[in-house]
């Protein structure tokens, strides 16, 4: 396999619309036409059930996790490797195969796939364990640790945000190849970027808080969200406006 075709499966692997498909499969729902619109694992979870939801999140990190191994495996150079992986975060956060379809990109914030990247590239022996786990526990810390602390929860998206921008540091601890080092910056970039609503929601005071979205998940009720759309997809049918809710972006 040529450099070039490797990027491009790599874009085109990352590109597969996880949650799109198992949701369309399991509960013939458009996944993109309830709760956030979102086709991460939250959304999915919400709109098909937690174990829609948990299936989205592992194809989305082993997607990504895949193209790693698969790049290092072929014995491609770390510049490669790196742009493999990251071209696997951008086709999930732009799938060509939406852009297609409905003549524009789905949502989709790169998260997951991010996890799998730093999976992968321990198991490749280019980071240490704890490096490649560092931002995933250091998210998990800043979710659970309010609840124990303050007896509520609060807002998912800074969280993601603030654990994601650790990436670097936790790469660069681990003294990996430049091109690593670029990869994480890279990532950190394509995930605020994509945080950008969830940025003015914040700003605005309209972010809602994580227990909302952690009813929603465990009802795994499909709900409406207001989102500026003509109306809905083609073959779906219209949603009433009492199932219209705020509007959640979700963080895969």
């Amino acid at each position: 396999m040529t450099m070039a075709s490797m990027l491009m499966l790599a874009y085109l692997v990352g590109s597969i619309p996880f949650g799109y498909v198992l949701v369309r499969v399991v509960k013939g729902l458009d996944v993109r036409d309830h709760g956030s619109h979102n086709m991460g694992a939250i959304n999915v979870g919400r709109v098909g059930g937690m174990w829609l939801g948990i299936a989205t999140l592992v194809a989305d990190a082993g997607k990504a996790m895949a193209m790693v191994l698969l790049a290092h495996r072929l014995a491609m150079p770390a510049s490669v490797v790196a742009a493999a992986a990251f071209l696997v975060m951008a086709g999930h956060a732009y799938s060509l195969w939406f852009l297609l379809r409905d003549g524009r990109f789905a949502e989709g914030k790169g998260v997951a796939c991010a996890l799998g990247v730093m999976i992968g590239l321990a198991q490749v022996n280019v980071l240490p364990w704890p490096s490649a786990l560092a931002p995933l526990s250091l998210w998990a810390l800043g979710l659970v640790a309010p609840r124990v602390l303050f007896g509520r929860w609060y807002w998912i998206s800074p969280v993601t945000m603030l654990a994601s921008a650790c990436i670097p540091a936790a790469v660069w601890a681990a003294h990996p190849p430049g091109p690593y080092l670029f990869l994480s910056v890279a990532m950190v970039a394509l995930i605020l970027a994509r945080h950008r609503n969830n940025i003015r929601r914040l700003i605005a005071g309209t972010e809602p808080r994580l227990g909302e979205r952690l009813t929603e998940l465990g009802s795994g009720i499909p709900t409406g969200a207001a989102r500026g759309r003509q109306g809905p997809r083609h073959g779906s049918a219209p949603r009433p406006e009492s199932s219209r809710l705020r509007e959640v972006d979700d963080e895969s």
